[in-house]
């Protein structure tokens, strides 16, 4: 879900820079172990770590000890869903309503919201007009495509330029770019 919001904020540092498919790998143990055994070609590396009820600095200083100079933390307040909850069109679209009109959070309100994953599939079931029985159920089952698809639908990310998670995790971005291989 995360890939476009990144995907985003490379070509704001870089609009010619070429993105590969992207390589994902589940985390064991902390931080700086995965880092640690974890080798690539990439020039660069996300490593995605929700805040869940924690403090945001409390995450960021799990990166601390690395001292690759290619990884760039990605550390949404709460739940990553949390950068997609502000376009009210990308969540219709998602939904497969296009022309619903969706009542999302204020940008200054997402970093507040208690379980933002759950808040987007609200957003979500209501957009599809609430849809019962079976094709209800089929709905469900389809959710977690469709947060995958509102993150997608999303052509401009700069509204989170407003929220202080999303500028640290520009700010880690740009401070060593374009990164090197050691």
């Amino acid at each position: 879900m995360l890939v476009p919001v990144i995907q985003w904020a490379i070509h704001r540092l870089d609009p010619d820079v070429e993105i590969l498919e992207p390589e994902f790998r589940k985390r064991r143990g902390s931080v700086e172990e995965f880092l640690r055994d974890y080798d690539s070609n990439a020039m660069v590396v996300f490593v995605h770590r929700d805040s869940e009820n924690r403090p945001l600095e409390d995450r960021l200083r799990e990166f601390e000890p690395v001292t690759r100079p290619n990884v760039v933390p990605v550390v949404p307040v709460q739940m990553s869903e949390a950068w997609i909850l502000f376009d009210g069109s990308a969540v219709a679209k998602a939904a497969g309503s296009p022309a619903a009109a969706v009542p999302v959070p204020r940008i200054a309100e997402i970093e507040s919201i208690g379980n933002p994953k759950e808040r987007l599939d609200e957003l979500l079931f209501v957009a599809a007009g609430s849809p019962a029985g079976r094709r209800g159920k089929n709905f469900r089952r389809s959710i977690a495509h469709r947060r995958v698809s509102v993150a997608e639908y999303i052509a401009d990310y700069s509204p989170l330029e407003n929220v202080s998670a999303f500028q640290r995790f520009q700010a880690s971005l740009a401070a060593g770019y374009p990164y090197t291989r050691e």
